[in-house]
Order: C-alpha cells, then structure tokens, then sequence
C-alpha cells in the first residue's frame, strides 16, 4: 500500500478528524485565554472574613438603628412607623406596586382592590378607613401624605392638606397646653391619653390595674404599674387627683378564693391562711386578726387595709 492510500480516510473517518481537530483547537484557545470564561469568585480566608465581618457590620447597624427608633411607651406605633414607607399619594387607583412601596401587606392591598371593583372610591382621607385591614395607627402615619384631588386640581389638594396639617398641630399644641386635672379612679382612656408622658399602652396598664386593684389610693401606686417609673410619673402627677369614694373594697369573708389570691397585694400564702382561718374558726373580724395570718416571707403593703371590708 503507498503512502498516499494511508492517508485516503473515509467520509466517516474525514469527520471524526475534523471534529477532533476543532475540540482540539478549542482546548489550546481556553489554554491560552482562561479570563473569558467567567468563573464564579473564589475568596480566600482573609477576604471571606472580611465579607462576613462587613455582613454583620451591616446588621449591627440595622439593628441598631431598629432599636433606637423604637418606642417601648407605644410599640403598636413604633413597629408600624417602622415597616411603612409613606409617601404622597392618591389612594384612588393607585397600582399595587406602589401600595407595596408604601409598606401595605398583600391582605391589606388585596382588601383595597375589592373595595375598587365593587365601585368603591376614595372621596376623602378618612374613607381609607373602610379597609378594615387598615388599623387606625397605620392610617394615622399615612393620612398626612394622602392627597385626594379636587375636581382634578392636585395643586388644590395639598394646599388644603398643607391647611389641615397647620390646623391640627395648633389644636395639638393647645391641648397641651391646657391639660386639665384627671381623677384617676374614674378616668377612661381618653383621659389618660391626655397627660405627658402617657400614652395609649399606658393608659391601658393604668386602667388595668385600677381595675384588679380595685382603685387607687395613693398616685405612688402607679409605680407599681408595669413599665412604670418615676420619672415618667413625675410628668403627670400634678395633673392627678384621687377620689377614695369610688375604691371597691374586697370583702374578705364572702368572696372566693380566686378573687383574694387576684389581688396584687394577696400572696397565694397569705389567701391560703386567710381560707385555713375562715373554715376553722370563721369569720376574719377586723386587720389585727388579719395580719397574725400573714407568713413570714410576706410583707403586707401599706395600703391594704384600706381595700378590706369584714362585712
């Protein structure tokens, strides 16, 4: 066989070739030029840590700054002042995008769309209320930046909003200034809320703890309310008075044993004396008797007697 019958490949045996020849041509181009191929970042030890550390910098901060703009004395506020975005916007149509930019929960934006595919419109701020997803501290951050035109003039709308934002801080500003005197063992919330210092949360603790105390006797029993401290109940307590007539006296010879142990001032040793003494020799006559009873880790408070009727 010549040499040139060596050589004289088949159609088949012609393409292989041509294959493996181009295989092998990519191979040396790769070889010769690895930056064209991206490859995913390998880091070695010293700039992984220094991601990491810049990671939990960043979350540090985050942190940080979460806690310093949270208000203990109003959470419910607080939580919602820190998910929401407000920005001036009119409610009438607006995309569910832009609802989710405002920090609105998809419940939230899908309750505001049914309410526009059953007709309903916003004529003005307060109707964003009718979405009763909408709770009344996140309308109350919002409502300032709601602009809803009038007769299609948006110039006219933020000229009446920027009049009503003057209007309610004036009216803000005299209430303050005219903080009326508060009764505290027939104060409601409303009254609460008005004192310094005194916000919705603890309104709710004051009252609650009127009511389980069975009212109050001195204004130093507020420092006995969760949360509570001096010097926020310095803030308010010239603006308090109490009126003793309207404390609900315990009547500790006919109530249960639930009701006594309930009271803050009844240790669950002390109710259980108390009961021991009733079922063997009867009826608790007066404070003397009462306070043989107490054990002895217990200290009475000083205001108790004042709570118990024998009658």
């Amino acid at each position: 066989m010549g040499f040139k019958e060596q050589f004289d490949f088949s159609r088949g045996e012609q393409l292989a070739v041509t294959a493996l020849l181009i295989m092998l041509l990519l191979f040396i181009g790769i070889s010769f030029f690895p930056l064209s191929i991206p490859v995913n970042p390998v880091f070695s030890d010293h700039q992984l840590d220094s991601v990491l550390s810049l990671h939990k910098s960043a979350q540090a901060h985050q942190e940080q700054h979460r806690k310093e703009h949270f208000d203990a004395v109003n959470p419910d506020y607080s939580a919602a002042a820190d998910r929401l975005n407000p920005f001036i916007f009119n409610p009438n149509k607006l995309p569910e995008s832009d609802w989710k930019k405002l920090g609105l929960q998809d419940n939230q934006i899908r309750n505001i769309k049914n309410y526009e595919q059953k007709g309903g419109r916003f004529f003005r701020k307060e109707d964003l209320k009718k979405i009763y997803s909408i709770t009344a501290t996140e309308y109350e951050i919002l409502e300032p930046f709601i602009v809803i035109p009038i007769h299609g003039n948006v110039q006219l709308a933020k000229a009446v909003m920027k009049s009503e934002n003057k209007v309610r801080k004036a009216v803000s500003a005299e209430k303050r200034q005219a903080v009326r005197d508060v009764e505290l063992n027939s104060a409601d919330s409303l009254d609460l809320i008005q004192l310094p210092q005194v916000g919705p949360w603890f309104a709710h603790r004051i009252l609650r703890y009127r009511e389980i105390l069975g009212g109050y006797i001195h204004q130093d029993q507020l420092l006995e309310v969760y949360g509570m401290d001096k010097e926020r109940l310095d803030k308010f307590v010239d603006y308090l008075t109490i009126d003793t007539a309207n404390i609900d006296p315990l009547r500790i010879n006919f109530v249960d044993f639930k009701q006594v142990v309930r009271h803050p001032y009844f240790s669950y040793g002390l109710t259980k004396a108390v009961f021991n003494y009733r079922e063997r020799t009867g009826m608790i006559a007066n404070w003397e008797i009462l306070q043989q009873l107490v054990p002895k880790a217990d200290s009475l408070s000083v205001y108790l007697p004042k709570y118990l009727q024998y009658n």
